[in-house]
């Protein structure tokens, strides 16, 4: 069975033949383009995972240093009350 549009020296010997090739190839390139910076996206990407240990692991750190300036207040400001009361028994002594 014939087939007028499948007919190879179509293709390859008319100029629109080659603008369909022409056409194939760059649809071809762009395809192969964009799923290579697909592939390296997902390289540099870190893990969904890996993300959310690495924000609750800064969020906890930041936490800590918060609670570690408060209680470094709270220790200067007791240790003055303890001394302060130390000294005053020491002296009603």
């Amino acid at each position: 069975m014939y087939i007028p549009g499948a007919h190879v020296p179509l293709l390859s010997s008319h100029p629109v033949g080659w603008a369909i090739l022409g056409v194939a190839g760059y649809l071809t390139y762009k395809a192969g383009k964009k799923a290579g910076l697909k592939d390296e996206e997902g390289i540099e990407k870190e893990c969904l995972t890996d993300r959310a240990v690495k924000n609750a692991m800064k969020t906890v750190c930041k936490a800590k240093m918060k609670i570690d300036r408060s209680l470094a207040g709270s220790k200067e400001k007791y240790s003055e009350m303890w001394n302060e009361a130390r000294s005053e028994a020491a002296q009603k002594a």
